[in-house]
């Protein structure tokens, strides 16, 4: 029997920032900003966070997750915030980029900010209603991926593989982790849909190889899944680790 699957990464966004603090928080007024000496997350008046990131030299990547996320960086505030509309509020000093999630009803929600510089963060994750667990990603020692924190409930197959294939560092381990999942599945699947969910993993591996992989063409990337789609359907014993390597290795054959 499936989990239930979650929505876990719910919004994501690049933003060039001039001034380095970039403010989350409520939908509510941000108050005038004055200048934060700490590197790390600090209130500003009315409610507020900021954070310290890389200005004037890259995008910086903003992601919301609601729970499990991968555990990665420095933790810089974990405590209540009050979202009086249920909204997550996020902009830049300068109100250049302003975004705005709706993440469930009104009241009090737990955020974790995690950043992977402090005081220079590239990269921002905020975390409402992260659990106390921790999980490991990868079952395949020798292809490590990082964990994911932030866990309370089982995770559906879908939800784990949206976890696998959130990032593009290390290709090779996150294809051999989603092939593992997906061989998994599909031996261990006896509902009449079973064939329905393994080609929709497929898929979904396959979108992920577009980013992955922008200079390949659709087309053939398109032939890679089929390709992986027949393979797997040909698997009735999963216990045997190399498959998903082999089959990973021969995906990524003129890809790389």
């Amino acid at each position: 029997m499936h989990s239930r699957e979650q929505e876990i990464r719910i919004a994501a966004v690049q933003m060039l920032v001039n001034n380095p603090h970039v403010i989350f928080g409520s939908t509510d007024v941000v108050d005038d900003f004055i200048e934060i000496p700490s590197p790390e997350a600090s209130l500003v008046k009315g409610g507020h966070l900021a954070v310290r990131t890389r200005a004037q030299v890259a995008p910086v990547l903003i992601q919301v997750w609601r729970g499990p996320h991968p555990d990665l960086g420095t933790v810089v505030f974990d405590g209540p915030t009050y979202l009086p509309d249920g909204s997550l509020f996020v902009l830049d000093v300068e109100r250049s980029t302003i975004f705005s999630r709706k993440c469930g009803p009104s009241g009090s929600r737990r955020l974790t900010v995690r950043v992977d510089e402090v005081g220079e963060a590239s990269r921002v994750d905020l975390v409402l209603d992260g659990g106390e667990n921790r999980m490991e990603l990868s079952r395949i020692g020798t292809y490590p991926l990082p964990a994911i924190a932030g866990v309370s409930d089982p995770l559906a197959p879908a939800d784990i593989l949206n976890l696998i294939l959130s990032d593009f560092d290390r290709p090779k381990a996150r294809l051999v982790t989603a092939m593992d999942l997906v061989i998994h599945e599909w031996v261990a699947d006896t509902s009449l849909r079973a064939a329905v969910h393994r080609s929709s993993r497929v898929r979904q591996i396959v979108e992920w190889m577009r980013s992955a992989f922008p200079l390949v063409g659709l087309g053939e990337l398109k032939r890679v899944g089929s390709l992986i789609d027949r393979e797997v359907a040909d698997i009735a014993d999963g216990r045997d680790d190399e498959i998903a390597v082999r089959i990973s290795e021969g995906s990524l054959k003129g890809l790389l």
